[in-house]
């Protein structure tokens, strides 16, 4: 049995049979470090940063923890998360020198930051990598996503993803509808793109336009924080 890494309230209405006695980690995320390591390095501050899944949440990333990856067709968690959500098509691609086509040219295009004009659904099935995204501020995220994680970006959201040092990560790709593997570059023109203008009045215009000493607060007015919230309440099993 998986479980969602929502808010306190909404993991603390998941039902725990008495084997299930361990609590479920949220998904690591922290402020991205603007040093001179190689970008497949953590970039952690000293101390780290961290960013809370609720953050995550009011951007309107959602994530899920320790779904079973192994058998992952089988799993009634993983499956209920594909009907909730409309998830209608899936293919399975490993991203490692050897495996993945063009390994240097596509890895290197992957860490451009860029934007869909669709959800990015990625269900990790072996390896680690890093998804950065953009705070509201502008500030990069780095979020770590590993075997069991299950990471939603919504539409319009600028972001990036690099392998960490292991080069290697396994990963199922779903989609609602025909599948669209089109990235569009942070330009001029993708800023003003309609898929982006709607994030930015959704999303991060509210938070930015909000009283200094409200900003940051989980509030129930927030766009994406109420559809995390609603994705979460749907998917129980």
């Amino acid at each position: 049995m998986a479980v969602d890494t929502s808010t306190p309230a909404l993991t603390s209405a998941i039902p725990h049979t008495k084997q299930e006695t361990k609590k479920t980690l949220p998904i690591k995320a922290w402020y991205y470090n603007e040093n001179d390591d190689h970008p497949s390095k953590p970039h952690q501050y000293s101390p780290n940063r961290e960013v809370s899944t609720d953050h995550l949440q009011k951007l309107g990333v959602l994530t899920w923890t320790e779904i079973e990856a192994d058998g992952y067709e089988q799993n009634k968690f993983l499956n209920k998360i594909k009907v909730s959500r409309c998830y209608s098509y899936e293919e399975v691609i490993t991203v490692a020198p050897g495996k993945l086509p063009n390994f240097e040219a596509n890895t290197k295009k992957f860490f451009m930051e860029h934007l869909h004009d669709h959800e990015e659904i990625r269900f990790i099935l072996d390896g680690i990598g890093y998804e950065d995204v953009r705070d509201f501020d502008g500030q990069w995220i780095r979020i770590e996503i590993k075997k069991g994680d299950l990471i939603v970006l919504p539409p319009g959201m600028y972001h990036r993803f690099i392998l960490d040092e292991k080069k290697y990560l396994k990963a199922l790709l779903l989609y609602q509808g025909t599948p669209s593997r089109i990235q569009f570059e942070k330009n001029p023109e993708t800023d003003a793109m309609e898929v982006r203008v709607a994030y930015v009045n959704s999303v991060l215009g509210p938070e930015l336009e909000s009283p200094p000493e409200k900003q940051h607060i989980a509030e129930p007015e927030n766009h994406a924080l109420a559809a995390a919230v609603k994705a979460m309440e749907a998917i129980r099993v």
